[in-house]
């Protein structure tokens, strides 16, 4: 079988070309893999001051004195008998609809809830272990901090004294610095309890939802 003879010249140019692609291949390659890196740390450069430049939105930037923290500055606290809590005012309303014993109860709307609280008191108060439905005695504060009008303040303070009455009531002296309806609201109160506990959760719940200045914190 006849062997063909080699150019040594023609491997020679084989050799050469084939060395001189492989050489463009590997400078492509390593411009390429030197974009990439650059582009990553220009990325990683600008995450990095987006970070550290974050605008300071106004609420971080209010003064301290526009700020309202209930919770760490209660003025007034007061204890709630309650039996149940309900994502709407309507549920509260049908379930106190199937209950008898809540016929004197309220309804509290309060951090988008609505609490069903039967009384509302000053001091402490035991468990009423006798009665059908279960409760249970809750704390909470309220801030009058925000309300621009003194007579709703003035109001809110009023409710903390314990024995209150129609004739607690009738007899303040300054009776211009309360809210003009409020011996129209305790006589309606009046008219189905004495307790005064009943007296000041219904005064408290009317004007809870008159004034959204005062606020509960739980």
């Amino acid at each position: 079988m006849p062997f063909r003879k080699k150019n040594p010249k023609k491997m020679v140019l084989l050799a050469g070309l084939q060395g001189l692609v492989i050489g463009v291949v590997g400078v492509l390659l390593f411009g390429l893999f030197l974009n990439m890196a650059n582009d990553r740390k220009l990325e990683g450069e600008g995450k990095e001051k987006n970070e550290t430049e974050t605008p300071v939105t106004g609420k971080e930037n209010a003064p301290e004195g526009d700020k309202i923290d209930v919770s760490a500055n209660p003025s007034l606290t007061f204890k709630a008998r309650q039996y149940g809590m309900f994502s709407t005012k309507e549920s509260a309303i049908s379930f106190m609809a199937v209950e008898p014993s809540l016929e004197r109860a309220g309804i509290v709307q309060a951090e988008g809830q609505f609490y069903i609280w039967s009384d509302l008191y000053v001091n402490e108060v035991s468990a009423v272990s006798s009665e059908a439905l279960p409760s249970f005695v809750k704390n909470f504060y309220v801030s009058t901090s925000a309300c621009e009008n003194p007579k709703v303040k003035n109001l809110m303070t009023l409710l903390t004294e314990e024995n209150l009455s129609k004739n607690f009531f009738d007899s303040i002296a300054s009776k211009d610095k309360y809210p003009e309806d409020l011996a129209t609201i305790v006589q309606a109160v009046t008219t189905f309890s004495d307790n005064p506990s009943v007296i000041r959760l219904h005064v408290f719940t009317h004007y809870l939802e008159q004034n959204n200045c005062v606020k509960l914190s739980f």
